[in-house]
């Protein structure tokens, strides 16, 4: 199986030493925008001349990226980040491999991977922030407390939140990923077959197909007491062989405690049926709709 991940290609000729000055950097970046040198030294337990050599190999591995102002300092870069993640999926037994990447999008990746029974899984890879650094500042809100804030760690963040929701929902017969482990910014799931129904042509019986999803968000809502929050024609897969659907992509849910729960309930379905009217000529009333799914009809 082919490797395309660049995180995961390098991973295989990273040392333990290089592995340790690289989960320091990580470390240092929780409390500044750049890990100083002086600082991995005394975290690491090495040497200055053992992490200018350890340092300098990551750099040129492109694992991290040097800064010099008042001092010289590193910081992560997406593939060591992804490293980082990796190894750590790998020795809890729960990535073996990783292969070809199924589907790139703007917050998040999705490559194919294989468990340690030689099963063929999944890999989410969030990349919130990378569409924008000023999407990213618009989220901080999510950082609070925990990290310094960075695209790594609002990325860890939304795949944890992610994952919990996916694990809330896993004794469910809701048409959802089942998931298998989670570190950092990456979780493994299931393979979920399928296509986005943005780039689905032959839908067999469109209303019972929307009627399912409707079905599935009153579910959602008031068994789980979640709003998907992004629940569009790019994060519902149609399965043409079984006729059948499967949501994904949960970060942005909420709960229906949330004050603003319902409105973006109806804006999920607005969105969702003006694609269904313009592509199969089905438009049900929102507000009817939406009164049904929490419970008003």
């Amino acid at each position: 199986m082919p490797v395309t991940l660049y995180g995961a290609r390098i991973l295989k000729d990273l040392s333990n030493q290089e592995l340790r000055v690289l989960n320091m950097v990580e470390t240092l970046l929780k409390k500044g925008e750049y890990a100083p040198v002086e600082k991995i030294v005394s975290y690491s337990g090495y040497t200055e001349k053992e992490v200018s050599f350890i340092i300098s190999k990551l750099n040129k591995n492109k694992m991290v990226r040097r800064w010099t102002g008042q001092f010289v300092g590193y910081t992560l870069t997406y593939a060591g980040f992804d490293a980082l993640a990796l190894n750590s999926l790998y020795n809890k037994n729960i990535v073996a491999g990783v292969g070809r990447a199924k589907g790139v999008g703007k917050e998040s990746d999705i490559y194919y991977a294989i468990d340690f029974e030689e099963n063929e899984i999944m890999l989410k890879i969030n990349r919130t922030g990378r569409a924008s650094f000023q999407q990213v500042k618009k989220r901080r809100d999510l950082l609070k407390g925990k990290f310094h804030y960075s695209v790594f760690s609002l990325a860890e963040l939304s795949a944890k939140r992610e994952f919990e929701i996916l694990t809330k929902l896993q004794d469910s017969k809701l048409p959802i990923p089942k998931v298998l482990g989670h570190n950092r910014h990456i979780f493994a799931m299931n393979i979920i077959e399928g296509q986005e129904l943005i780039n689905v042509q032959n839908l067999k019986k469109p209303l019972k197909t929307l009627e399912k999803i409707i079905k599935y968000a009153k579910v959602l809502y008031n068994e789980y007491h979640i709003v998907h929050a992004d629940l569009t024609e790019y994060n519902i897969l149609y399965d043409e062989n079984k006729d059948s659907i499967a949501i994904i992509d949960f970060p942005q849910a909420i709960g229906t405690d949330h004050p603003d729960a319902d409105i973006i309930l109806e804006r999920d379905f607005a969105h969702l049926f003006d694609y269904f009217r313009k592509k199969w000529f089905i438009s049900p009333e929102v507000e009817d709709v939406v009164e049904y799914i929490i419970g008003k009809k």
